[in-house]
């Protein structure tokens, strides 16, 4: 009989190919890729068998059982169940029944355990270990925000493994400035979750994955966030499924210039409406609104130009009148809406208010805004002039509603009108040494006279409220600007050598040409809608 047995166990060995075959009846250790054949019987109703596994990954059991009925369990090192015991059902000697069970684990030492079922049915079965390492670079433990890895974000890509024991990997981010964080996940994490949470362990986000198991997952999350401490965690909720995942964690700076807090009128941010440039903001989940404090200084036309790919923005004035939402953007990523809207607005301040109503949805806008005056006596020859005066806070012109373009302006004005454009220091507002500059003036004449641009018609008298002749402001634009007529000839009959630099300085730097071809008009009044024109495209030179 024993010789019998011997020849049968040699010629299973023999058909086994290159996978051998053990027969054991008692605890052994359970090599993989290598076919192990048992008997359970009334004596041994039940075999154990010793797994070591050195590296986290996927262990597959291939049982096959040539009787009625039998249990295929898997222990842990403390004897803990790994995931609950299984029945293997039906089979026969001339057709056993294959059962294949898979299990994601960690590197530990396991116990298979293979019994009858009901103490009645007994007989042969044999088992096939094989395993599939993970080759994940996470570093375990990371299964709690105390023990999150830490990682950098636009590093390399971390490769993660979720297991039996092992349902949340935690990581550990560091943003040292505000910016958009983009989580990229490729995995097959059938009914698993990603979520984000702030360094107060409080969720910020959470997206659903995928409840097709088995199918490739490419996932694109993206949040815009203040400078921090974030964790990342990577949950499975099913383990019938690809457990590894790869991730690639990106970021973006905002390079924002706004100045936080600024989220309420108090704390809002001065904002220069003139000076032609682009400012840019950034709204995140903890920093929905922001607040930017705007003046109009005349009565005019406020051009609001807007981009963002989420955010809109609310008006509101002085008194805390609001104005609702202006615009709503319905951008994408990567896909931000332009708008343009034009107000018209008295004089005063106002709050230009940039926000968004989803916590998860903020991020980058940009907004330049354009100054136009309103008064209904500026023809389009004059009015980009106009605008740039007010703008520069020159003159607010004669009424809410006129500049007084076809007005007379008187020295003294002219003079006011000529330190202010040129942003001279007229912090010595003292006594000039003309009897009949007004007070309002004193600081402009002395700062005007210091520079040697302007003297006076005497040694005590400014000509304060005379008119200013077309022939002196081209005198003093030609001084103050520093400009020179070299090289110019003029055709006008009206000029005397007084006059004569000044006239083809001017000529030059085509900021006049005179009233006619012959006439430079030298004695002639200069209005205020001309000496605009004259400062205008002086100071565009």
């Amino acid at each position: 009989m024993k010789k019998f047995t011997i020849l049968v166990i040699a010629l299973l060995l023999l058909l086994s190919g290159t996978k051998g075959i053990t027969v054991v009846h008692a605890d052994t250790i359970l090599p993989f890729d290598t076919i192990i054949e048992g008997n359970l019987s009334e004596q041994t109703s039940m075999d154990a068998y010793t797994i070591t596994i050195s590296k986290a990954g996927t262990l597959t059991i291939t049982t096959k059982v040539y009787f009625n009925a039998a249990l295929m369990e898997l222990r842990g090192a403390k004897n803990e169940a790994i995931d609950h015991m299984v029945g293997i059902y039906h089979g026969r000697p001339e057709n056993p029944t294959t059962l294949t069970k898979v299990f994601h684990l960690e590197p530990g030492v396991y116990t298979l355990f293979v019994k009858d079922m009901n103490k009645t049915s007994f007989g042969d079965y044999s088992v096939l270990a094989t395993f599939d390492p993970a080759n994940n670079n996470e570093v375990e433990p990371n299964q709690t925000f105390t023990e999150a890895m830490p990682i950098p974000v636009n590093g390399e890509k971390i490769r993660g493994f979720l297991s039996w024991a092992d349902r949340d990997d935690y990581y550990k981010v560091k943003l040292d400035e505000p910016c958009r964080l983009v989580i990229d996940v490729d995995s097959q994490l059938g009914r698993g979750s990603l979520y984000l949470y702030d360094s107060k362990e409080k969720e910020v986000y959470r997206k659903f994955l995928s409840d097709y198991q088995g199918l490739p997952i490419l996932s694109k999350s993206h949040m815009d966030l203040e400078a921090g401490i974030y964790y990342i965690r990577m949950n499975g909720n099913s383990f019938s499924y690809q457990p590894i995942y790869e991730m690639n964690v990106s970021f973006f700076p905002a390079n924002n210039e706004e100045v936080e807090p600024n989220n309420s009128r108090g704390t809002a941010i001065p904002l220069l409406i003139t000076d032609d440039k682009t400012h840019i903001g950034f709204l995140s989940y903890t920093d929905m609104v922001d607040y930017y404090q705007i003046e109009m200084k005349y009565d005019g036309y406020l051009t609001i130009d807007f981009s963002s790919e989420f955010s809109g923005y609310e008006w509101m004035d002085e008194k805390g009148n609001a104005y609702g939402f202006l615009h709503i953007s319905d951008g994408e990523v990567g896909k931000p809406e332009q708008s343009s809207k034009r107000l018209e607005l008295k004089k005063g301040i106002y709050y230009f208010i940039p926000k968004t109503t989803d916590y998860r949805e903020g991020g980058l806008y940009t907004m330049s805004f354009k100054v136009e005056h309103a008064f209904k006596d500026v023809a389009n020859r004059y009015s980009d002039a106009v605008t740039y005066l007010a703008n520069k806070d020159v003159t607010n012109g004669i009424s809410a509603s006129e500049f007084g373009v076809n007005q007379r302006i008187k020295r003294v004005d002219a003079a006011i009108w000529l330190a202010k454009i040129m942003n001279l220091d007229t912090s010595d507002a003292g006594p000039t040494p003309y009897v009949d500059v007004p007070k309002r003036a004193w600081g402009a004449v002395n700062a005007l006279k210091r520079e040697k641009i302007v003297n006076g018609k005497s040694a005590t008298h400014f000509g304060a409220d005379d008119t200013m002749t077309r022939g002196e402001m081209a005198l003093l634009i030609q001084r103050a600007y520093k400009l020179s007529g070299d090289g110019v000839t003029h055709p006008f009959t009206d000029v005397s050598s007084r006059y004569d630099e000044a006239v083809r300085a001017l000529m030059k730097n085509i900021i006049t040409q005179g009233k006619t071809v012959n006439k430079f008009g030298t004695d002639d009044a200069i209005t205020r809608g001309e000496m605009a024109l004259f400062l205008y495209r002086a100071e565009l030179n």
